[in-house]
């Protein structure tokens, strides 16, 4: 059996990867990789970490970890690019090289991304990216829409379930036009009998 490294940025998504994977004809031994300086806070960062070690465990996947918090990587890896898509263009190429190398380090022919089971990442992009890092690895990035692929429940039974891609600027587009965490404008004050 052939083995595919799994770049992983959350446990969700992740699982929906292990769904879609099952079912391919020739099932692939995977190995996950959690490799993400695009995620942001520092809170965040370890949220999600600990959800997908966490599925690590109950699917008893080997699991590969960078363990260094990328705030400062990301920052200078998307500089002057800090708009959609030049931004996410970007982050898919650090982040997609980066598992590429370590695919390659690993002995693994075949890489790919839970970015691929994503209903709200650009899917151009991401294959794009992942085919240009398997071309300067000698690798082959296997591309899937698996969009509408649904994980086993019991994989993400409790699990962290994060609410935004990752960067401070996905979670400033998530909640800018929210109230969430605002402290309500107090009433302005009743007139008193001077009518003031």
């Amino acid at each position: 059996m052939s083995t595919v490294l799994i770049h992983a940025c959350c446990a969700h998504c992740l699982a929906k990867l292990l769904a879609g994977l099952a079912a391919e004809p020739s099932p692939s031994a995977p190995i996950v990789f959690w490799g993400n300086p695009n995620i942001h806070p520092l809170l965040e960062w370890r949220r999600r970490l600990k959800a997908v070690k966490m599925l690590a465990e109950r699917a008893k996947l080997p699991l590969i970890v960078d363990d260094q918090y990328g705030l400062v990587e990301f920052c200078r890896a998307i500089h002057g690019a800090e708009a959609v898509p030049e931004r996410c263009m970007r982050c898919y190429a650090l982040r997609l090289g980066r598992a590429a190398q370590v695919a390659r380090e690993s002995g693994c022919h075949v890489f790919t991304s839970t970015l691929v089971t994503s209903r709200h990442q650009d899917h151009v992009l991401i294959r794009s990216a992942g085919d240009a890092a398997a071309v300067a690895h000698g690798l082959e990035f296997l591309y899937r829409d698996w969009r509408d692929v649904e994980p086993d429940p019991r994989l993400v039974h409790m699990l962290y379930h994060q609410q935004y891609c990752g960067c401070v600027f996905s979670e400033f587009d998530r909640y800018q036009h929210t109230h969430t965490h605002l402290w309500p404008k107090p009433e302005p004050p009743a007139p008193g009998r001077d009518g003031l």
